[in-house]
């Protein structure tokens, strides 16, 4: 049981690590999102563009786009674990 929580653990530690250093390494969201984009989250998300509401969809896109990446990285990192693992 014990063994298990520490496996779990680890692996919530990795995810935690891989998200951290991800987000750290992309730049401001408004440098790479394009200004549309943000505007169409915006109309969506609050029904009305202004400020507020353009900073609150430039966090969910780069929030989504940094999980994206973070989800993609995870995934070929246990893979790669596990193959070498197995050998």
């Amino acid at each position: 049981m014990v063994r298990k929580l520490a496996h779990n653990v680890s692996k919530l530690s990795l995810f935690l690590i891989i998200m951290f250093s991800v987000a750290l390494l992309l730049a401001n969201p408004e440098d790479y999102i394009n200004h549309d984009i943000a505007k169409k989250t915006a109309k969506i998300i609050s029904g009305d563009i202004n400020a507020e509401s353009l900073y609150d969809a430039f966090f969910y896109i780069d929030f989504f786009t940094v999980l994206t990446i973070t989800i993609l990285t995870y995934l070929i990192t246990m893979k790669f674990l596990k193959r070498r693992r197995n050998k």
